[in-house]
């Protein structure tokens, strides 16, 4: 059984490489992320403002 903080502890050269595939896989999610939670925002704000304005 594998102890699930055990490549925090032991750190190889693998644990270098996933880190960098990784982040590389999170740069998009991120910038989606960000994109979809400020349209929501406006999206709130201008359906806010046709209602109560």
């Amino acid at each position: 059984m594998k102890k699930p903080f055990s490549n925090i502890i032991n750190k190889d050269k693998n644990t270098s490489l996933s880190k960098k595939e990784d982040s590389e896989k999170s740069k998009p999610l991120i910038i989606f992320g960000t994109i979809v939670s400020l349209s929501s925002i406006f999206l709130l704000l201008y359906t806010i403002n046709n209602k109560f304005g």
